[in-house]
């Protein structure tokens, strides 16, 4: 990740919730897209998409965080996430700002938030009476590939 932008993060939104994707860890976003539907997926799978003659697997954020799924357009966007070699599509409600934030500001997370809902994230921060929570995107392309799907490389 670049060191220009290891502070700046995008919102999205899933339901609810305010989330915050590194901005260095986005490859793109595009309107959401109707996956290919792959049979014998985790229902946190949406199947896959072709991104310019490369297979991307899609995963539905709201699903995995929360356990209902993101909606669906007109503000539904699917987020091209890259690390290192890995691309994968996360699906959220709505894309909004880009914001800056020194690493300090970064908190961890409350004890009563559950194991299964920590691991997704790396920590909070408090946003203009909101709380920004910090998506953990290795964690989640660990969990891709440890289902079996294919992600893209």
């Amino acid at each position: 990740m670049s060191s220009a932008h290891d502070n700046k993060h995008v919102c999205c939104r899933i339901g609810g919730m305010l989330v915050g994707i590194g901005l260095g860890q986005i490859q793109e976003i595009n309107r959401l897209v109707e996956p290919t539907f792959v049979p014998l997926m985790e229902p946190w799978l949406r199947g896959v998409i072709n991104l310019r003659g490369s297979l991307v697997t899609v995963l539905d954020l709201g699903i995995l965080v929360r356990g209902q799924s993101t909606a669906t357009p007109p503000k539904a966007r699917t987020v091209v996430t890259e690390i290192g070699d890995e691309v994968c599509g996360l699906v959220v409600d709505e894309v909004g700002d880009v914001v800056e934030f020194e690493a300090s500001a970064i908190e961890p997370l409350p004890n009563h938030i559950a194991p299964e809902q920590r691991r997704w994230f790396r920590g909070l921060v408090q946003m203009h009476g909101e709380l920004l929570l910090i998506v953990d995107t290795s964690a989640i392309l660990q969990m891709s590939n440890d289902s079996g799907m294919v992600v893209a490389k």
